[in-house]
């Protein structure tokens, strides 16, 4: 079989894999649903969206934001950058668009021999590999309450623009980022609007002293969580103060357990009294929503800034494991007992994502390359290091750190393969010289020496 990978998604994570296993000289087809590069970013977002990270960690390091760019830049300025990495590289010649995967299967048990990819028009192809960059910011999550409301509901990621509310009353629910921004649009729109809450938000400035506050999220090398959380809280308390002043509740969960909301204009917009809170919906009657606390409300719309669920309809059934809604993830890349068939993004870093993309998907492409060396999977001998979790929420340092060990693993193996091949005579240390890496000293490979036996 051709040497072949698929790549599924050409959004901001898939246009990064691209370029990584073009780097390594990796064969590829490019798969996008969409008729457009850019992903979330081309078809999820509100006209008014700006990042939440600045665009100095936003950006790919080998591709940097223009200079003209602001601190923050718009969802259109992230368009234009993302296709201008795409079109520099020559990435965009290779994606195929509106092209649907419906299904991706294993040609055996384990995926060794490769993956058996379709196509919505019937197609079926056969790739040595498959990395799944599709995003999980797409299927809508939309809790169910009694009653029925008869007004209108959207959710936030098919909401535009404010010719999307239908008359002045809205009621939004969830305070993510999304929330926050939609909530005070509506309030721009009409005077005023209001935003109901179920729980507690730690809300981070995006500013601290001038600074953009996911500028304090920088580093690789992991930082004790005692030392985070104090910093996170030294920024909240400078952004925010009291939360009761503002009318909201002190979250009860720790500040890490959750997304963090980076916005400043909620509160702001609180204390001006344009936006109202209320807590969570208890039940529907037509176009009034009763409140757990015994009030109520008139509104012509329901934004629901609810989130998404985490989802793969092209996967079959048995092939990752859930927890939480989530899949058991080595290192947030590889599925346990599965080789070649990787997933990139599937994490929700708190600062910006650009150096973590580049590493991540450096990660994959030379994950790529050792396994066509390996009769066990990748990811099995990586939970040496890291155990699978379903847990997407990190921050940035710890992500990065697990990219670069991750990376210098692979070359460990690397290295063993060679061992290995000089010893035996075999082509081994020949093929593995296909991976880049440095030389690794004999102290750092006599630990990892017991890996030989699980290899080629």
């Amino acid at each position: 079989m051709t040497r072949r990978y698929c790549i599924i998604g050409a959004g901001y994570t898939g246009l990064a894999v691209a370029k990584a296993y073009t780097d390594l000289g990796l064969d590829y087809d490019h798969i996008e649903a969409t008729d457009a590069i850019g992903g979330n970013w081309s078809h999820g977002v509100y006209d008014s969206t700006y990042l939440i990270s600045s665009k100095d960690i936003t950006g790919y390091p080998d591709y940097p934001m223009p200079e003209h760019y602001p601190d923050f830049p718009s969802a259109a300025q992230m368009r234009d950058y993302l296709r201008g990495f795409a079109a520099e590289f020559g990435l965009d010649r290779r994606i195929e668009f509106d092209t649907l995967v419906t299904d991706i299967a294993p040609l055996d048990d384990s995926g060794l021999a490769g993956w058996r990819v379709t196509v919505a028009d019937g197609t079926v192809r056969e790739y040595a590999g498959v990395v799944i960059a599709n995003g999980h910011y797409w299927d809508v999550n939309i809790p169910s309450y009694p009653g029925e409301f008869t007004g209108q509901q959207i959710h936030s990621k098919n909401y535009k623009r404010p010719s999307d509310f239908q008359g002045s009353r809205v009621l939004v629910v969830g305070a993510g980022n999304s929330g926050c921004d939609l909530a005070v649009e509506a309030a721009t729109t009409f005077g005023a609007s209001e935003i109901s809450l179920r729980r507690g938000y730690w809300f981070i400035p995006k500013y601290v002293l001038g600074v953009p506050s996911g500028k304090f999220d920088i580093g690789s090398v992991p930082v004790p969580k005692v030392v985070q959380e104090a910093v996170f809280r030294s920024i909240i308390a400078i952004g925010m103060g009291s939360f009761a002043s503002f009318g909201l509740d002190k979250p009860q969960h720790g500040i890490f357990d959750q997304d963090l909301v980076v916005n400043q204009q909620l509160p702001y917009f609180l204390k001006h009294g344009r936006i109202a809170v209320r807590p969570e919906i208890a039940r529907f009657d037509g176009h009034t929503v009763h409140f757990v606390d015994g009030t109520s409300g008139e509104y012509d719309t329901i934004v629901w800034a609810t989130g998404f669920r985490t989802t793969f309809p092209f996967l079959r059934d048995g092939l990752l494991e859930w927890e939480q809604g989530q899949p058991k993830l080595v290192a947030h890349t590889f599925a346990p007992g599965l080789a070649n068939l990787s997933f990139a993004g599937l994490v929700a870093p708190r600062s910006g994502a650009g150096m973590l993309l580049m590493n991540s998907a450096r990660l994959l492409a030379e994950a790529a390359l050792l396994q066509q060396r390996l009769r066990t999977p990748v990811g099995d001998l990586y939970t040496l290091v890291s155990k699978p979790s379903a847990r997407i929420l990190a921050g940035g340092p710890e992500l990065r750190w697990e990219a670069r060990r991750g990376r210098w693993l692979l070359r460990a193996m690397a290295e063993l393969l060679i061992l290995r091949g000089l010893v035996t005579g075999s082509s081994a240390a020949a093929q593995a010289n296909s991976v880049e890496t440095p030389g690794l000293p004999v102290s750092v490979l006599r630990p990892i020496l017991a890996l030989s036996r699980r290899i080629a």
